[in-house]
């Protein structure tokens, strides 16, 4: 159980203002009970991933996708960068699955099955997830049946191949005054009043997916932070704790509850 971590900061945008600053949202995991990152379409320093090694954090790396505008000339490109990426990140063993698509962002332009079956060569250790919540996540090649639902958390069914994940829900928005990144605009799926909202709608749907437990083996929420005006983090964008710390430890132990005992 784990969320979603676009690993995006105020100031430097893809680069985090020092090594604590890496650190510290790994070391987020643990004060809410967690132990999975799923990278989201971003390729970190080597420090990150020293910090998840080290710490016991367990990392679904997606491969960074071509937003809007994909065509054939996308195809090598991709393919060079997908191979740097797996190539360069190989020996991190907190990595144990590689996401080749996210949602529609391009995998419209590319032969799916051809293109997880190269990622499949270039490590043959580790898991693949064909297509995070997207259309070829439904011809059911690789290992994984991830789907995408929002707010709420559904249910990806199992198959002899493959195992159930949902691969992103949640996103739930409390808008703290005084940290938002544009006053006013933020947006969410699910908007709720308080923080404490947020948390209790949050800790209904851990007991949702405890309920799916001969289902579902992975679950990402979105998200570890808000980013910019997307306002449905733990944390608002300038790694402030939304939660008082009683609040935060009602969601530590909702985590644990639903890894321990499932």
């Amino acid at each position: 159980a784990g969320w979603l971590d676009q690993s995006w900061w105020p100031d430097g945008l893809y680069t985090a203002p020092s090594d604590e600053a890496l650190a510290f949202d790994l070391k987020a995991l643990t004060t809410f009970g967690l132990n999975t990152v799923r990278l989201h379409q971003k390729v970190n320093s080597a420090r990150w991933y020293y910090y998840a090694d080290t710490l016991g954090v367990i990392v679904l790396q997606d491969m960074i996708q071509k937003y809007g505008g994909a065509s054939a000339d996308t195809i090598p490109l991709f393919r060079n960068d997908l191979q740097a990426m797996i190539k360069g990140l190989y020996n991190h063993p907190s990595i144990i699955q590689w996401t080749v698509f996210n949602e529609f962002d391009c995998v419209g332009v590319f032969d799916a099955p051809k293109t997880v079956a190269y990622a499949q060569s270039l490590d043959s250790t580790r898991l693949f997830d064909t297509n995070s919540g997207g259309p070829a996540n439904d011809l059911h090649i690789a290992d994984v049946n991830d789907i995408h639902t929002y707010p709420y958390p559904g249910l990806p069914l199992p198959i002899r191949t493959q195992y159930g994940m949902v691969g992103e829900y949640g996103g739930i928005g409390a808008f703290v005054p005084g940290h938002e990144w544009v006053p006013g605009q933020c947006q969410t799926y699910l908007q709720v009043d308080t923080p404490l909202m947020e948390a209790n709608t949050y800790i209904s749907m851990t007991k949702t997916i405890a309920s799916y437990k001969d289902f579902i083996r992975v679950c990402i929420y979105t998200q570890i932070t808000d980013v910019e005006r997307e306002c449905d983090g733990f944390y608002n964008f300038d790694r402030t704790n939304k939660f008082d710390d009683a609040t935060t430890n009602a969601v530590r132990n909702a985590n644990l509850d639903l890894i321990n005992n499932n």
